[in-house]
């Protein structure tokens, strides 16, 4: 590992009167006016980043490849491709971070150029001036934004090569509470960096070293990831299908002796409804025996009340009748008298 980053020049710092003093406790040295950078250190600090960003990319979560100086441009290309990771290697869009709507419309109108000059080839519309300028802004955006078309938010980090030419990336990142990995050289600050990798930023090689071993770390993450997620579809499935297993079979126990009882019902429906029915019938029967004797016992009421009347009055003419006689006597004594 070391012997790797002393072939790969990672040791060189910039000249002694161009450092950073709070960048003293990963210097080693200097050597002809230049210094040189601690590479026990380096390889540690590697190790830890490493370990980081693999524990980022087990989560789903996505890392962000930043480097827009000339050195690092096709580093950071090959990397983000490898990966399958969002990447700048033009230039840092400020927003990129904190203000994601704005880039997504911008996104989508590099991808509605890509799609107008894709379909020109077999119907056209437009002009070809109009064709010609869509093309110049799809190439324009295509290097700015063309590396983070596929950038999902939250993001899990952000690698950054030169703390000092991405200063815009780099405090965007500190204010979103993003986690920072970056390459630190002997002139840069790196009071703002989580994870710092004293290292060269200026030598492609150096970059490409750091940047190769980082990228192991995020596949390993990535594999992970993967596994993982294919383990939770199929245990997913196996559960639906269990629970759709045990509903069926539930169905299929619910549903015999629902019918069973279903037929009994049907058989015992009738007799209900036929004893209601005799119960309907019955009632007005004893209502008509009811009305009946009351009726019978008014007739007998008042053919009582007509014989005790007709008693009377024959009482009344036994008693006038002999009465009448005496009378008829009386007169008839009177007559003979006179």
């Amino acid at each position: 590992m070391i012997e790797r980053l002393f072939k790969a020049g990672v040791h060189f710092g910039h000249i002694v009167s161009r450092w950073c003093p709070k960048m003293a406790p990963y210097i080693w040295g200097h050597s002809n006016k230049v210094h040189l950078i601690d590479v026990s250190k380096t390889a540690h600090q590697m190790k830890r980043a490493k370990k980081f960003l693999s524990e980022v990319s087990q989560t789903g979560k996505q890392v962000l490849w930043v480097g827009t100086k000339k050195p690092a441009q096709d580093v950071i290309k090959r990397i983000a491709a490898e990966t399958k990771m969002p990447a700048v290697y033009h230039r840092w869009i400020g927003g990129t971070l904190s203000n994601g709507s704005q880039v997504k419309k911008s996104i989508t109108k590099l991808l509605h150029f890509e799609d107008v000059i894709a379909k020109a080839e077999k119907t056209s519309h437009y002009t070809k001036k109009e064709l010609n300028v869509f093309d110049k802004m799809a190439q324009r955006l295509q290097k700015s934004i063309g590396g983070i078309v596929k950038l999902r938010w939250p993001i899990g980090a952000i690698v950054i090569v030169d703390v000092v030419k991405e200063t815009a990336a780099l405090k965007e990142a500190v204010k979103m509470g993003v986690p920072v990995v970056a390459i630190v050289d002997t002139n840069s600050d790196p009071s703002l960096v989580d994870f710092v990798i004293p290292a060269n930023d200026d030598a492609a090689q150096s970059i490409a070293c750091v940047l190769d071993f980082l990228a192991e770390g995020v596949q390993e993450g990535t594999e992970i990831f993967a596994k993982e997620s294919k383990k939770k579809a199929v245990e997913k499935a196996e559960a639906k299908d269990k629970t759709k297993k045990e509903q069926d079979a539930k169905k299929a126990v619910k549903a015999a002796p629902v019918k069973k009882a279903a037929v009994t019902v049907k058989k015992a429906e009738p007799k209900k409804v036929a004893e209601k029915k005799v119960v309907a019938k019955s009632q007005p029967k004893k209502a008509e025996v009811k009305d009946k004797a009351e009726t019978v016992k008014v007739d007998s009421v008042k053919k009582e009340k007509v014989a005790t009347k007709a008693a009377d009055k024959k009482e009344v003419k036994e008693v006038k009748a002999p009465v009448k006689k005496v009378e008829a006597k009386e007169k008839d004594k009177k007559a003979e008298t006179k």
